[in-house]
């Protein structure tokens, strides 16, 4: 069956940006076309009378971020949440639409997903690859996750950062929450790195399928609940740890609600800041009293663990 192609026309500057809110709260695949750095990387190639002349023609200031949508699925519902995301990260953007076969993009790109670790204690590992891997990766807990069908993969920066900070901060029998949970690989990982519980809140009703599938799929699942929510507005109850891997307005908004489920001595995680909103989210924890214990960053991108 064919999917829907939706295809969001940015500037190359915006790319890395647009491509890592995408992967933040759309749980479906995704491909970047981004042609920025091709004239530094057929350098490496050698004479340049071997690239191809299409290659060599492709727009250098403009890149085409490729959402797909499966033929249940509402493509105008996704779009809302990323029009939202890109017009608060202050993304221009322009938006159009095709038709794409499955196999054309859902198989094709599974050699490049490989088992890769994160932390001191985990691998995350695509379930074709789960049965090949490495020696020196065989004693890490393994995340199971198909990047194929639903995203959340843990590749890019801001997942593992926030994945990091989880493997340090996480206690045994904690009481999780991770909002904008999307495939559930944060939820996944602090069940198997030790939480007793976690509860999954994301507002788009295909991640939190997903997130609850995925669950199933690691062995976690009676210990993981997923919730159709708007961030944290209608959890209750108290939590050791509270994780979020969303861009900065959104943790800004989520910091106040969740301040108030945090408990005594509890940990909050956030991650998908970039560097040049860092000091706007520090200074909506410090507005609640919540002080940074450790920071994390990588590539522009920003993680926090914080606590009052």
């Amino acid at each position: 069956m064919d999917w829907t192609d939706i295809i969001i026309n940015i500037d190359s500057k915006d790319a890395e940006l647009a491509s890592a809110v995408a992967q933040m709260v759309v749980n479906r695949g995704i491909y970047l076309e981004d042609y920025s750095d091709f004239d530094t990387e057929i350098q490496k190639f050698g004479p340049i009378e071997i690239i191809d002349a299409d290659l060599l023609a492709k727009d250098r200031e403009h890149a085409k971020l490729h959402i797909y949508f499966s033929p249940e699925e509402n493509p105008a519902e996704g779009l809302a949440f990323l029009r939202e995301r890109f017009d608060a990260e202050g993304i221009a953007y322009s938006i159009d639409e095709a038709s794409v076969g499955e196999d054309d993009w859902a198989n094709n790109w599974k050699k490049y997903f490989k088992p890769m670790p994160v932390g001191e204690k985990l691998v995350i590992v695509p379930s074709w690859e789960k049965d090949s891997l490495d020696d020196d990766l065989k004693d890490r807990a393994q995340l199971i996750i198909d990047p194929g069908m639903a995203f959340g993969s843990g590749q890019h920066e801001t997942t593992r950062l926030c994945m990091e900070l989880i493997e340090k901060y996480v206690t045994p029998k904690a009481d999780v929450l991770d909002v904008g949970t999307g495939s559930g690989i944060l939820a996944i990982a602090a069940l198997l790195l030790g939480a007793r519980k976690v509860t999954g809140v994301d507002i788009d009703a295909l991640s939190v399928k997903v997130a609850a599938e995925n669950a199933e799929l690691n062995g976690v699942g009676d210990r993981f609940t997923s919730v159709l929510g708007d961030l944290a507005k209608d959890i209750d109850g108290k939590f050791n740890l509270i994780t979020a891997n969303i861009v900065a307005d959104i943790v800004i908004q989520l910091t106040r609600s969740a301040s108030t489920l945090l408990a005594d001595d509890g940990i909050y995680i956030v991650s998908g800041i970039i560097e040049e909103r860092l000091s706007d989210v520090l200074a909506a924890l410090d507005e609640l009293g919540l002080h940074v214990i450790e920071e994390k960053r990588d590539r522009g991108w920003c993680a926090l663990a914080c606590r009052f």
